[in-house]
């Protein structure tokens, strides 16, 4: 889809394009990494296609505001499907904290850290904030690949560990 898809309301299967386009691949895991746009055609494709949600927060007050708008998203989505008889099998599988720093953090990180626990949604371990990551962007490389991502790279790996059924 196009970025002007977003947009545009025409199309009346463009929700259900990505779920159809999924319909016999062979693959263990299949990663969705959309915008939080609320009602957007682009999200609620995902959320047709997916039977998972991980929420992907920062130890702000606008991580929460993030989660707290993504998981609306889902909570409506789920209300629509109930209202039109259709099964519901979205499961919330938690919510990934990333960039944290590992030195002293601010009281705000704290007190974001304690809201999204809250949530009991909260995905263990943390995932720390490594220059290397922004780094490798630039390049198109993979931070995974050497010394200084490998933290990164642990955490994530405990968290997939967690979520994949």
């Amino acid at each position: 889809m196009s970025k002007h898809s977003e947009a545009s309301q025409v199309d009346q299967v463009a929700e259900l394009r990505l779920r159809i386009s999924l319909t016999g691949l062979q693959a263990d895991v299949v990663v969705i990494d959309c915008p939080n746009r609320q009602g957007g055609p682009l999200t609620l494709s995902a959320l047709n296609a997916a039977d998972t949600v991980v929420y992907a927060a920062t130890a702000t007050s606008d991580g929460i505001d993030g989660v707290d708008g993504a998981r609306r998203t889902v909570a409506q989505f789920r209300r629509h499907r109930q209202q039109l008889g259709a099964p519901d099998s979205l499961t919330e599988a938690g919510i990934v904290v990333g960039g944290v720093k590992e030195t002293i953090m601010s009281r705000a990180a704290v007190a974001s850290l304690e809201e999204l626990r809250a949530t009991g949604l909260f995905l263990e371990p943390l995932i720390p904030d490594r220059a290397i990551v922004q780094e490798v962007r630039i390049s198109g490389e993979w931070y995974g690949q050497y010394r200084k991502g490998s933290r990164v790279l642990e955490a994530y790996t405990a968290i997939a560990k967690k979520v994949l059924r």
